[in-house]
């Protein structure tokens, strides 16, 4: 598998998007979005405020152009998830129309879809909530990709990827951002943090957790250390120094 931040797109190769430029991701968001060359199943983050939201939406982006590119497929579907929708309203969908440039898709308010240019395969992120995941017992996500995993029980997570798979795809991706703590704490914890794969039907080579912090981000204020610094003890080690 090759990943690369400059992908040739389009007729006969002619049209070109430079992604760096485009995502203008971090160092923390570039570590993560290189392992995906490695691993399956990817967890970024691990405290507040380390860029997790955006990252879920560019590397969305970026893999639609992969596997239409690397392919040759139109119309690749990925799903970004949230626990409710309020969740997705607030982390996701207010920040489309300002973040992704209209020459790079649209945007369907009502089904809650962006789509790349036919020029740029006509790749769909569904962006879509978890109250009842079997909603999408008969939908197919080349890659899922979940904002604050730790809110979800183990059997929320088991059923979705049982959704990951696409016709022609051979490298389909789970990518999880999330916090410490939540009902689903210790089944995340297990997996990518303790890596305790013992009884477990994964390859443990398939894991990778890429730790990001608030002072990874250089766009949030000089103060909100203060403000972490503030919080009760074990809510500080979780959101301030990512202590799972």
């Amino acid at each position: 598998m090759s990943y690369q931040d400059h992908i040739r797109l389009g007729e006969n190769g002619r049209r070109e998007i430079d992604f760096s430029k485009l995502a203008n991701f971090q160092d923390r968001q570039i570590e993560a979005k290189n392992a995906l060359k490695t691993c399956k199943y990817l967890l970024y983050g691990g405290a507040a405020s380390g860029g997790k939201s955006y990252y879920l939406r560019w590397i969305a982006i970026y893999l639609l152009l992969y596997y239409s590119g690397k392919y040759g497929l139109r119309g690749v579907r990925v799903g970004l998830f949230c626990e409710d929708y309020p969740a997705l309203k607030d982390r996701h969908l207010s920040k489309i129309m300002y973040e992704f440039p209209e020459w790079l898709g649209t945007f369907n308010k009502q089904e809650h879809e962006f789509t790349l240019a036919d020029k740029f395969g006509g790749g769909v992120i569904a962006f879509r909530n978890l109250d009842d995941p079997s909603k999408y017992l008969s939908s197919e996500f080349a890659a899922i990709l979940v904002d604050e995993l730790t809110k979800n029980i183990r059997e929320t997570f088991e059923f979705l990827i049982l959704r990951m798979r696409w016709p022609g795809v051979e490298d389909p991706k789970f990518i999880g951002a999330t916090n410490p703590g939540g009902v689903g704490h210790g089944w995340v914890k297990k997996l990518w943090i303790d890596r305790d794969f013992e009884g477990e039907r994964f390859n443990p080579s398939d894991f990778t957790f890429v730790k990001a912090k608030y002072s990874d981000n250089k766009y949030i204020p000089a103060d909100y250390q203060n403000q972490l610094d503030s919080l009760p003890e074990q809510m500080r080690r979780a959101y301030k120094d990512g202590d799972w």
